[in-house]
């Protein structure tokens, strides 16, 4: 057999190769199988547990330590106003007494010697003092006490809308977590049908190899959206049963809308009651009155004190030095400092400047309660005009994908040309998640800040 020389075999190879470059890559070779739902699996998080929102606030609610630390401070509250009226009734005590000594009036004995008498006494007694005039300082205290239990009311009121507030930022999160990932199922899904597509025209000899390849790059984008997808929503889960008092992930049973709803006053009475009962508002403005009956209180000291005291004692007539005798007592005194080292115009001095900055504090908290107030309402407007912008922006790429789809399965229009509208279904989709996600969260915040749901 004569083989054919060196330069016929060179010219044969070149030729094949070209003929090869000619042939779309796809023709008469097998192609690879395209593994349609291997990451469903991976990247669903198992959540047993759904709450909706209100369970999950009420729970909330149980297991916050702020919410406990509010109810401890009315708790407080309330036990300072029952010790400030309680001022104004009398102290009541017992006391007893039982002694034995050898020391006793007239006795002529040596003490501890032979034969030298020894006598005990006992007594029982039962004592009352009421102070008749404090100079105002207890009618200052209990005010200051009712201040005080106004404040921790309201600071408690504030608590748990923070706390609800907190419960709806999670319960919201996890549903935007769900929704995110449903976006990326949906990416993966149209990428999976677009390398069906360019795989069908590769074997057609319509498109290229690289048609192919960029169908496969957006599937592999698809599949890395939704693993960050689910590590997401993984994290909203536990962190929302962190909050409700989980231990396990937990997940949000979708409500009936996401939608825009309206509110149940106009713009300008939710700022008129955000200024007048805002918690915020509500427990600065008690403040201020506290400091400023405490003021009261600290120059009450500059008067004297007027006290009515009594007793009565039943005793032993006993010889014993010093032993209580039986019968009762009635006496008043006063007493009245005049001078104790600058320790009353200290107290007055610190009461006085703890009220100037209780004073600015509350004017302060009506400022900024106008001025939130009327930032969320103009953000919960713009956010509902986002969602029906958002919306309309999914209607539209949707139909364009629709359009450019048809248009490559036809060879019209390029691949370069159904992914780039691909990409902008998955932005729009996204974006409505925005959307719908931030509506809720401002909405949220500004029935917070007033202190009422709207």
């Amino acid at each position: 057999m004569n083989c054919p020389p060196l330069s016929a075999r060179l010219v044969w190879r070149a030729a094949t190769v070209a003929l090869g470059a000619l042939v779309p890559s796809g023709v008469g070779r097998a192609q690879q199988p395209v593994v349609v739902g291997t990451l469903d699996s991976v990247t669903t998080p198992r959540l047993d547990t759904l709450l909706d929102l209100p369970t999950v606030i009420s729970r909330a609610l149980a297991a916050s330590p702020q919410a406990a630390l509010g109810e401890a401070g009315v708790r407080t509250a309330r036990s300072e106003r029952r010790v400030a009226t309680g001022a104004y009734l009398p102290t009541l005590g017992l006391n007893s007494t039982a002694l034995r000594s050898d020391i006793m009036s007239g006795s002529s004995g040596v003490p501890g010697g032979p034969g030298a008498p020894s006598a005990s006494a006992y007594s029982a007694g039962v004592s009352s003092s009421l102070e008749l005039f404090t100079g105002g300082r207890r009618g200052a205290d209990r005010a200051r006490a009712q201040a005080d239990l106004g404040a921790a009311e309201a600071t408690n009121v504030s608590a748990r809308f923070a706390v609800t507030l907190q419960a709806q930022r999670a319960y919201f999160e996890v549903l935007r977590g769900g929704e995110l990932l449903g976006v990326a199922r949906a990416r993966v899904v149209r990428a999976q049908e677009g390398l069906r597509y360019a795989r069908d025209r590769v074997r057609a000899g319509t498109a290229t190899r690289s048609d192919q390849l960029r169908a496969e790059l957006e599937l592999t984008a698809g599949e890395q959206q939704m693993l960050a997808a689910s590590d997401t929503l993984q994290s909203a889960a536990f962190a929302l049963g962190r909050l409700v008092g989980s231990d396990a992930p937990v997940g949000a049973q979708s409500p009936a809308s996401l939608e825009p709803r309206a509110l149940s006053l106009g713009d300008s009475n939710i700022v008129r009651l955000a200024i007048a009962s805002s918690p915020e508002v509500r427990a600065a403005e008690a403040s201020a009155r506290a400091t400023g009956d405490a003021t009261r209180s600290a120059r009450a000291q500059y008067l004297p004190d007027l006290r009515l005291t009594g007793g009565y004692n039943m005793a032993n007539q006993s010889v014993v030095v010093g032993a209580m005798r039986p019968g009762w007592t009635l006496g008043v005194g006063t007493s009245f400092p005049l001078f104790n080292g600058f320790q009353r115009e200290d107290a007055v001095t610190r009461a006085d400047a703890a009220n100037n900055v209780a004073q600015a504090t509350a004017l302060d908290a009506v400022r900024e309660a106008r001025a939130e107030s009327a930032r969320l309402i103009n953000a919960l407007h713009l956010a509902e005009r986002n969602i029906a912008l958002a919306t309309q922006a999914v209607t539209a790429a949707r139909e364009d994908l629709r359009v450019q789809t048809e248009r490559y399965r036809a060879g019209i229009a390029t691949a370069l040309d159904r992914m780039t509208s691909e990409l902008a279904v998955t932005q729009a989709e996204l974006g409505l998640v925005a959307a719908h996600y931030n509506y809720q969260v401002t909405r949220a915040t500004l029935e917070a800040l007033v202190g009422q749901p709207l």
